[in-house]
């Protein structure tokens, strides 16, 4: 059964059979003008009827004008089905539609236009602040007393390893040292410190008497103070019997002046007698420390 049916877009009528509606899903394209369109949404209520041969040529026209391939129903299956409501009923001409020449690498390489009176202003030409003769006298003040600080604190808290590396600072910082009461020490870097050769015999002429000896070596490269020296003997069951710190002044012989340190690179023999009933030890250890 032949239908007629109009184009939404140019309102040309066409026939067609139910066999073209159901190909796809009554999909059509308008010979025309290209519209494709769905030719059961516009079936014409009423038709004129037309002869043999009349209709005849409607359907050869048909079948020129309505191409209905598979390529133009698979694009509008892939894409959203445009609103026939929306369509246009007459089509413009390319000539009277608006055209937009816009080139996107010049609007983007484009800068700013500067306006004139701004461009005549330099950067060098802005005027500076003046500065207050009191605030800059206050502010180069409080830099001095603060860098002065700063050393003071500096030369306090090293004093003794400035006047052990530089000894002729060591008068200077004494002076220092005089209104702040604080002292000058030697170094008390005990890693620089070994005690060897360590040895406990019976004193030849007194009864009851041990005589420790030792030798204290200094391998540093300044000054180290005198280190005490703790002596602990100990029995057959190596439990402690006597334990003994001594100063300097114990084990130093007389002569030598403990109070001037251990040369750097110099060694210095240690010997103290202790009375106690040599049956009763039979060992002993030894460590040095400030």
């Amino acid at each position: 059964m032949s239908l007629i049916t109009a184009c939404p877009a140019c309102q040309t009528q066409f026939e067609v059979t139910d066999e073209q509606l159901q190909a796809y899903a009554g999909k059509v394209r308008c010979g025309e003008c290209d519209h494709v369109f769905d030719a059961r949404s516009h079936l014409l209520s009423s038709a004129t009827p037309v002869e043999a041969d009349a209709g005849a040529a409607i359907a050869s026209e048909a079948e020129v004008y309505f191409k209905v391939s598979a390529e133009a129903a698979q694009a509008e299956t892939n894409t959203v089905t445009p609103d026939i409501s929306l369509q246009p009923d007459v089509v413009l001409d390319d000539a009277l539609s608006p055209s937009w020449n816009l080139r996107l690498d010049d609007t983007e390489n484009t800068q700013p236009e500067i306006p004139a009176f701004l461009r005549s202003v330099s950067l060098d030409e802005r005027p500076v602040p003046a500065a207050s003769p009191v605030s800059l006298w206050l502010f180069r003040t409080l830099s001095a007393l603060l860098l002065l600080t700063l050393l003071l604190q500096g030369l306090y808290f090293m004093r003794t390893s400035l006047a052990a590396n530089y000894p002729h600072t060591k008068p200077f910082l004494l002076a220092l040292c005089k209104p702040l009461h604080c002292e000058l020490s030697l170094p008390h870097d005990i890693a620089q410190l070994t005690i060897d050769d360590a040895d406990i015999q019976e004193h030849k002429e007194r009864q009851g008497v041990l005589t420790f000896s030792s030798v204290l070596m200094n391998h540093g490269a300044v000054v180290q103070a005198y280190p005490k020296v703790e002596l602990t003997l100990t029995n057959t069951a190596d439990e402690a019997v006597l334990r003994k710190i001594l100063n300097p002044a114990d084990y130093l012989p007389s002569t030598v002046n403990h109070t001037a340190g251990l040369a750097p690179q110099q060694e210095q023999s240690v010997k103290v007698l202790l009375g106690v009933d040599e049956k009763l030890v039979t060992g002993f250890r030894v460590a040095i420390a400030y």
